[in-house]
């Protein structure tokens, strides 16, 4: 088994700094500093549940930051997150962590306390993402139709696992070229649902002849692109 503190997960790297009994509110808390040691900020998210020996399965008390909808940290920063539980008075070996890291498409693992040290007894981790993206793309034929256009053949360029390019084809509508000036927007959206990148081109009635390539190039992201659930390419004025 490997020691938690000296493994390093996509350039996060967890370590169980401190616990201990908080008398003054009933609760044991236990600290991990979390790392980031990449050269660009990353979204980090954990979840966890702890497995006492004494207690069993034991539900986190209180909101824990990180826990939930995540956190950006900034190029090699760090910082503490406590769990805190009710119910636990004192660690003892053979306690367990089941811990997933951004919902396991870094890397899900189960921690065991051994000699009062924490170590990964199984690690399930991702060391590739997904470079077939293109079902996550979304338009609106409606909304192209009112614009005189037709938005079609999408497709996405995985760069890394946090870049990008999209390309799209803007037709004019059955071969009327449109009157009026237009815009085609991008926007990218997390597991969250929260929008993570916008962009837009816009064109212009007298230099659109009917048919052109879009490209949005060089898309940067604090989230990988496994954390992309959708990519939507719509028309604007």
């Amino acid at each position: 088994m490997e020691l938690l503190k000296d493994k390093l997960f996509n350039g996060i790297s967890l370590e169980i700094i401190n616990d201990g009994y908080i008398k003054s509110d009933s609760y044991y808390s236990i600290i991990i500093k979390v790392t980031n040691h990449n050269d660009k900020k990353k979204k980090v998210q954990l979840k966890a549940r702890y497995v006492s020996v004494e207690e069993g399965l034991l539900d986190t008390y209180g909101d824990i930051d990180m826990l939930g909808s995540g956190r950006f940290l900034q190029p090699q920063s760090f910082v503490n997150v406590a769990m805190d539980y009710k119910e636990l008075k004192s660690l003892h070996d053979k306690d367990r962590i089941e811990l997933d890291i951004n919902e396991g498409t870094i890397a899900s693992l189960l921690l065991i306390r051994e000699h009062g040290q924490w170590w990964i007894a199984e690690s399930k981790e991702r060391s590739t993402y997904s470079r077939n993206i293109k079902s996550k793309i979304e338009h609106f034929e409606a909304i192209d139709e009112q614009f005189g256009i037709t938005l079609q053949n999408f497709s996405v360029k995985v760069e890394d696992e946090n870049s990008l390019k999209v390309f799209c084809e803007v037709l004019a509508l059955n071969g009327e070229i449109p009157k009026n000036d237009f815009t085609i927007n991008i926007a990218i959206y997390d597991n969250n649902n929260d929008i993570v990148y916008t962009n837009s081109e816009s064109k212009y009635a007298e230099d659109f002849k009917g048919f052109e390539v879009l490209t949005f190039d060089y898309i940067k992201l604090d989230i990988t692109v496994d954390e992309i659930s959708k990519i939507r390419i719509y028309p604007t004025r």
